[in-house]
């Protein structure tokens, strides 16, 4: 009884919608895109423009510069001292001169240098994942920008062919009111019924409009130049829409089979993947290398020195002058005592413990965006399966015959508003409903860490 209940109020309506699927898939195009007419943009080539316009991935790109370039300056070797001195005594008729040149080079034997190296290195690391982090999170937002680009233009599609369908009616409906077949209520209401469709479809185009100045945006093409994958006239229904999507997706590499796996493995598979959490672990192991070196900065680091001594002695006004000649060695060291370096450890021990902690935070974030996007996907996927058996080709041919009836006159005026209300409800609800899985799915392919492009897209 509720299938039969179902197939007459839901499934008949979808042929109403076949007579004004005849036209343009965006009637929204204004006078600058006439002009200029709009090119497809692939998602890969959108990507590859986003890439080259955001400016976060600008800021990670010289962050790793510059992290590379203190990993270098890190790994220096201090540099040494070149000292000269000129002594230079006299009394009554005794003089003395000394001439001192003498390089001093300080030793590390405290290992500070492989401890600072560490740091610059573990810095950099984590300055690359945030790079791919900046990338990965501009795929998800060019993604999401672009499938809801083609869910507007598709809605678009389909409220065009409610309101062409709603003016065809009424036609009929004039022409029987012109035979006196019924009565001029008829006409009225389909009126303000195809003004009904008029409204909602000037609303679903402003809302194509913004989608597309989103997309725009990110990419840096012009709004009134974008075009994204759409359907045929003829075939607008909700289950051709998601094969267009899983084939656009398909091709973007964005990976469609996740919900096969387990939540603990998708969840396993994000901590060891999400490079977030890579440059935040990278963090806490660069907090842990400042930690030893400033351990390290409280043992004294000595230098040698070695050079040359000139000395010229004069003992009298008329006596010869003697010249002696020689090498000069020492050794220095600072005495700890006034500065014990405590407090610097002291912070240096702290701020390790604090980022460690940032670093248990994002993977406890991580577990919970796992979970919640498969939890997610599974509903949405649930309630699609629920509605996607009254949708398709044959409700658009119950609803075609649906229309021939009401041409007829088989059919009251209520019978086929009724109709044409729940296929557009219907084919609207699995829109909405195929759009949101298809983001879903690219929402969790997000959170478990994998790239929804390949490695072989340009990156920069």
């Amino acid at each position: 009884m509720v299938s039969s209940l179902i197939w007459r109020r839901h499934v008949p309506a979808a042929a109403l919608l076949c007579v004004g699927l005849q036209t343009s898939l965006l009637p929204a195009q204004d006078s600058a895109a006439a002009r200029a007419p709009a090119t497809l943009l692939s998602l890969r080539d959108a990507r590859a423009a986003a890439l080259r316009l955001d400016p976060a991935v600008r800021v990670a790109q010289e962050a790793v510069a510059a992290a590379a370039g203190r990993e270098r300056q890190a790994a220096a070797l201090a540099n040494p001292v070149l000292a000269y001195g000129r002594e230079q005594t006299s009394r009554g008729r005794q003089a003395n001169a000394q001439d001192i040149a003498q390089i001093e080079w300080p030793v590390d034997l405290a290992g500070q240098r492989s401890a600072r190296v560490a740091a610059a290195r573990f810095r950099r690391e984590a300055a690359e994942a945030r790079l791919a982090a900046a990338r990965h999170a501009l795929d998800a937002e060019l993604v999401r920008a672009y499938i809801d680009a083609m869910s507007a233009a598709h809605r678009v599609q389909l409220l065009d062919g409610a309101y062409r369908t709603a003016s065809e009616a009424r036609r009929v409906s004039d022409e029987r009111v012109r035979a006196g077949d019924v009565a001029g209520y008829a006409g009225r209401r389909l009126r303000l019924e195809e003004g009904r469709y008029a409204a909602r479809l000037a609303d679903v185009v402003v809302q194509a409009r913004a989608t597309r100045e989103r997309l725009a945006l990110l990419t840096g093409v012009p709004a009134e130049r974008v075009a994204v994958p759409t359907l045929a006239t003829a075939d607008s229904t909700g289950t051709a829409f998601g094969a267009l999507l899983d084939t656009v997706l398909a091709r973007a590499t964005v990976p469609l089979a996740l919900t096969a796996n387990h939540a603990d493995s998708l969840v396993a598979r994000a901590l060891a993947t999400r490079a977030d959490l890579l440059g935040a672990q990278r963090d806490a192991q660069a907090g842990l290398a400042d930690a030893r070196l400033a351990a390290r900065e409280r043992l004294p680091l000595p230098a040698i020195s070695a050079g040359y001594k000139g000395e010229h002695v004069q003992s009298g006004a008329n006596a010869a002058g003697v010249s002696l000649y020689g090498f000069v060695a020492g050794f220095t060291v600072p005495l700890p005592l006034l500065d014990r370096r405590g407090g610097a450890v002291a912070a240096a021990d702290a701020t390790a413990r604090q980022i460690n902690a940032e670093a248990d935070a994002v993977q406890r974030r991580i577990t919970r965006e796992v979970l919640d996007a498969l939890s997610s996907l599974r509903s949405a996927e649930a309630e699609r399966a629920v509605l996607q058996p009254f949708t398709g080709a044959e409700s658009r041919l119950a609803l075609s015959a649906l229309q021939a009836a009401y041409a007829e006159g088989e059919i009251t005026l209520t019978e086929w508003l009724e109709a044409v209300r729940a296929w557009q409800e219907t084919e609207l609800a699995l829109l909405s409903l195929t759009t949101n899985i298809v983001l879903r799915r690219a929402e969790l392919a997000r959170a478990v860490g994998l790239s929804l492009f390949s490695s072989t897209d340009s990156t920069r």
